[in-house]
């Protein structure tokens, strides 16, 4: 899949800058479940998935991570400390944590956080310190000069937006403020701001990226960095 998805932003890259130059959490209950052992501290990763656009609740302009008080699960009944953890993030995106695995996604519940003595505010900086250590050898590929996509960070590249520092840096390095799109679970694309065209661009990859991903869409939207905080920018 991510491969396929590589290749599809590489040709829409192409085509376009040639062009332009001239609420309610995932499904919770896996088959089979990681077992205790597996379910520890150091997995511990957080998920970028999208509410959708039904629940004006959770289109947040601005990004203000705080805990999901109402997780609703339809068809599964469980206690409210098996329920898996949900934070909202920004636009129409949410954070999932889970233990991080390459077939699985095994959500962390509140019972895990007492399994493992943590407190729930520790939750995302050690999710961010889990995803750094994990995939120190992500790359950032620029697909043309303006234009640069996330690979090999084990399908969870939307899960580096949370790294204040990789965009402070990437700011820098661009001296421009910086516009990002996540249009599918595996994909991160982003650009600089300081050419109008770039957006236009960037936007078309979205498009074309998240209609050919099915059910692993994300979102359709522009998240700006700024001030050290995303908020929506198309």
């Amino acid at each position: 899949m991510i491969r396929s998805r590589r290749r599809l932003l590489k040709l829409a890259a192409s085509a376009l800058g040639a062009a332009a130059g001239a609420h309610r959490a995932a499904a919770w209950a896996q088959t089979p479940r990681l077992s205790d052992a597996e379910r520890t501290r150091d997995k511990i990763v957080a998920l970028v998935r999208a509410f959708g656009d039904k629940d004006p609740r959770t289109l947040l302009h601005i990004q203000k991570i705080e805990p999901v008080t109402d997780v609703q699960i339809p068809g599964v009944k469980a206690r409210p400390e098996d329920l898996p953890l949900v934070d909202y993030f920004v636009g129409d995106l949410h954070l999932r944590y889970s233990f991080d695995h390459p077939k699985l996604v095994s959500s962390v519940s509140a019972a895990d956080l007492k399994r493992l003595k943590l407190r729930r505010e520790e939750l995302l900086p050690l999710a961010i310190a889990n995803f750094r250590r994990l995939y120190p050898k992500f790359k950032v590929e620029r697909l043309q000069p303006h234009l640069a996509s996330v690979i090999e960070a084990g399908n969870l590249e939307p899960s580096l937006m949370l790294d204040a520092k990789f965009w402070n840096d990437e700011r820098e390095r661009a001296r421009s403020d910086v516009v990002a799109a996540v249009p599918a679970r595996d994909a991160l694309v982003f650009t600089n701001r300081s050419v109008t065209r770039n957006t236009d661009v960037l936007k078309a990859v979205m498009a074309n990226v998240y209609d050919s991903a099915g059910a692993d869409a994300l979102s359709r939207r522009l998240y700006l960095w700024n001030q050290g905080r995303w908020e929506v920018f198309a």
